[in-house]
């Protein structure tokens, strides 16, 4: 692969000379790079490296972010799967947990007041306790 310098030098060896395989030889490169190089040239008058298009795609939008946002500043104790039901998101419950620390959300245990606990005392047999989690937002958005 041709770094930017070795590039631009090529484009300009063979706008000078117009002979590709003079130019390949020069640069021990195909004719057939060259070739290509000048056609990227004239469409979008670089030949820089795109970095930008390598890597994977985010799963979720910024679309999506914002409606996820939303939602959890409605509903702070939903949960993950509750999220991606309602907003019907193609995605696992672990994208949008990473989506919510992105956001600045952690999840916080919610605790229940005497009043609102629902459970027998000395009981011969004891029931499973359901936990209910909310999401808090941090102070800070960033995760460190």
């Amino acid at each position: 692969m041709l770094h930017n310098e070795a590039r631009n030098l090529l484009i300009k060896d063979y706008l000078r000379t117009h002979d590709a395989y003079e130019v390949a030889r020069n640069f021990s490169v195909n004719h057939t790079t060259v070739y290509r190089l000048v056609k990227r040239y004239k469409q979008e008058g670089n030949v820089n490296t795109r970095t930008y298009l390598r890597g994977r795609k985010h799963s979720l939008s910024e679309d999506d972010l914002k409606r996820i946002k939303n939602l959890v500043d409605q509903k702070p104790d939903i949960t993950l799967h509750e999220i991606i039901d309602q907003l019907h998101l193609k995605v696992s419950s672990e994208t949008v947990r990473q989506a919510l620390i992105q956001l600045g959300y952690t999840r916080k245990k919610k605790t229940l007041h005497a009043s609102e606990q629902d459970r027998p005392r000395c009981a011969a047999e004891a029931r499973p306790v359901e936990r209910h989690y909310i999401w808090h937002r941090s102070k800070s958005s960033g995760i460190s």
